[in-house]
């Protein structure tokens, strides 16, 4: 295991004045728990996200020297990183002074490797329930994360936590019983079913009106004619739509002798 190397430097004022002047010279307010009395101090933001972006993460190990009347060096691990969620720059820092001789308590993510067969032959999709185990071991001893190979798993199939390989000088915390991953099936699309086409309009639907009756219906007066007063009293009399019946011929009178 390697060690990363950070200096940080004693600070004596506390509070909001305090940490904005820290900030305008490019430090940011941490504090140093573990050992004794915690101790307030000023970091250097970029190196310590420098340190973070190592192989062991957040798990990293330093030589953290803090920097005052003298410089005292110590083993010490990152505990807490408060970063502003609008412009992602870090305000606070947390460490945790450790003994390389005494068990800690730490997080090691689980790293999935290779392409489930469920996903290759069957389409599945691969769900990573838990991404994060509980172990405790020496400093020396931590795992830069528990590795796990996915690449014979079908659709259907669940590995547990009592399924990974955890590697010697490691305990489990995390419980055994709980889910990794598992592969499933991947969803089915539901088709929309079109909609029922629209009734077709019944046969007795009026007809247009023919081409001469549309001209006389809008001749000026047409409207007229058709509102006068008894103009409906005379179309409703008996025999006023029947022809009128012509009058007899007379008939021819006999030549006088």
């Amino acid at each position: 295991m390697d060690f990363v190397d950070l200096k940080v430097e004693r600070r004596t004022g506390t509070g909001k004045s305090v940490a904005r002047k820290l900030r305008q010279r490019g430090r940011i307010p941490a504090i140093v728990y573990g050992e004794g009395e915690p101790i307030p101090v000023a970091a250097d933001p970029k190196s310590l996200l420098k340190a973070l972006r190592t192989e062991a993460g957040e798990n990293v190990i330093l030589n953290l020297t803090i920097v005052d009347t003298e410089e005292i060096t110590r083993k010490a691990m990152v505990k807490g990183v408060q970063v502003d969620p609008v412009s992602g720059i870090v305000l606070h820092a947390d460490f945790l002074a450790i003994s390389m001789e005494r068990p800690i308590e730490v997080e090691v993510p689980v790293e999935l490797v290779g392409v489930a067969r469920g996903v290759k032959e069957e389409g599945g999709i691969v769900e990573q329930i838990l991404r994060e185990l509980k172990v405790k071991c020496l400093p020396r001893a931590i795992p830069d994360g528990i590795q796990l190979d996915i690449s014979t798993l079908n659709i259907g199939d669940v590995v547990h936590v009592k399924d990974l390989a955890i590697p010697g000088g490691v305990e489990l915390l995390t419980d055994r019983e709980q889910v990794v991953v598992t592969v499933a099936a991947a969803p089915v699309e539901e088709v929309a079913v079109p909609a029922a086409a629209e009734a077709v309009a019944p046969e007795a639907a009026e007809a247009p009106p023919e081409e001469g009756a549309a001209k006389e219906a809008t001749k000026p007066g047409a409207a007229k004619a058709a509102g006068k007063p008894g103009a409906a009293k005379e179309a409703a009399k008996p025999g006023a739509a029947a022809e009128t019946p012509r009058k007899p011929s007379a008939k021819a009178r006999p030549e006088k002798e």
